[in-house]
């Protein structure tokens, strides 16, 4: 006879720790390191390649390399276009442009939004807070596209005018995780013991509150640069953004969609390398915030 009750739950086997409820098992968390680890090499491989995409092409984007419309092979990887540039060539030259259009965007909305939050959340309730909550409102009323057309209007297209209207647009979105994450780490037991201990609020917080929102704000962020790739390819596709013959990736797909029936990489391969960094991109968010549960 036992002594176990009926309905208890077996104990675990000797030697093996029990996982704790809520939280992931040690092998899954290893998997998503492992993961995440994989996904910040091709991230980085990436941003080689932006910074020196002479370094994997062969050809010049903007000369005529071959005959028009030549399918992908050893020679062109991607095929030519409608005139006979490497199709190639033209998606890693604008891979630069896409990617650093991007990051000024993001650069933009990370900056001007954390200084937002962080002012706003230091003191919730406040004059500045409730002032800085009326401005982020109004600009959220406005979709980011929109501001930055207007932006294109007043200031001539561009890429890079674009990824500035949309960083501000980005920005709503930072200040309001930061002012919420500042507020939260204004209750944590380090940050009341710094401020008992004499700390003052400038050292309080860049020693305790910012590394307390930085990974958060790190996940939050890889997000928005992928969306902020989008818009501006986006912007680009409908005529706003870059012109021709510039390769950024919106305006080879725009350039490309005429000839779908009978050349359907000269669209569809760039559109292909829009999705798969995009979708990088937000794996990468994804994994960061899971691992840190």
């Amino acid at each position: 006879m036992t002594d176990t009750l009926i309905g208890a739950p077996p104990a675990p086997p000797s030697g093996k720790p029990t996982p704790t409820p809520g939280k992931p098992a040690p092998r899954a968390r290893r998997r998503r390191f492992r993961e995440l680890h994989v996904h910040l090499l091709l991230l980085a491989a990436l941003v080689v390649a932006a910074l020196l995409p002479e370094l994997v092409t062969r050809h010049d984007p903007f000369e005529l390399d071959g005959l028009p419309f030549v399918p992908p092979n050893g020679e062109f990887w991607f095929g030519t276009d409608e005139i006979g540039r490497d199709l190639y060539s033209r998606v890693m030259h604008g891979l630069q442009i896409s990617f650093f259009s991007a990051a000024l965007a993001v650069l933009v909305g990370v900056v001007l939004g954390s200084v937002v939050g962080v002012l706003s959340g230091l003191r919730p309730g406040g004059v500045l807070d409730r002032v800085l909550g009326i401005l982020t409102e109004a600009v959220m009323a406005v979709p980011a596209v929109l501001l930055a057309l207007a932006a294109i209007t007043a200031y001539g297209r561009g890429a890079y005018i674009a990824a500035i209207a949309i960083g501000i647009g980005e920005a709503t979105g930072f200040a309001r995780l930061v002012r919420g994450l500042v507020i939260q780490s204004q209750t944590l037991v380090f940050v009341e013991a710094a401020r008992t201990c004499g700390a003052g609020p400038l050292r309080v917080l860049v020693r305790h509150v910012v590394p307390s929102v930085y990974h958060p704000v790190l996940s939050y962020t890889a997000m928005q640069f992928g969306l902020a790739m989008l818009a501006i390819g986006s912007l680009s596709y409908l005529g706003f953004g870059e012109a021709p013959p510039s390769p950024e990736w919106g305006v080879l797909i725009a350039g490309g969609q005429k000839y779908l029936v009978h050349a359907w990489w000269v669209a569809i391969i760039p559109g292909l390398a829009l999705t798969a960094v995009v979708v990088l991109l937000n794996r990468i968010a994804f994994l960061m915030q899971e691992n840190r549960r």
